[in-house]
């Protein structure tokens, strides 16, 4: 605001607030269609947590078949975590 109205005007302000806006856009859909997730903080979070995760699973050798067996027979009724979807647990192998 203060370099719209008292350090420049508008007309030098109006380009610069386009570009920023559609590189902000751009960095948004880039986000959206390499993570599936909606660009924001929250998506961008669940992406880094999830990132993280299977990073620190490979480094551990934590066994992520044998984790599902042991969950499957723990809790028969209970639905999966959307961590632990398929494409998720392939990705971490």
């Amino acid at each position: 605001m203060r370099l719209t109205f008292w350090e420049l005007s508008w007309d030098v302000m109006e380009p610069i607030c386009f570009y920023v806006a559609s590189m902000y856009f751009m960095g948004g859909y880039a986000f959206f269609l390499r993570s599936a997730k909606e660009p924001s903080f929250e998506g961008f979070y669940q992406s880094r947590f999830s990132s993280k995760q299977k990073k620190l699973m490979r480094r551990q050798g934590f066994d992520v078949e044998k984790y599902k067996e042991l969950r499957k027979a723990c809790y028969p009724h209970q639905e999966e975590w959307p961590s632990e979807s398929s494409s998720a647990i392939e990705e971490a192998n």
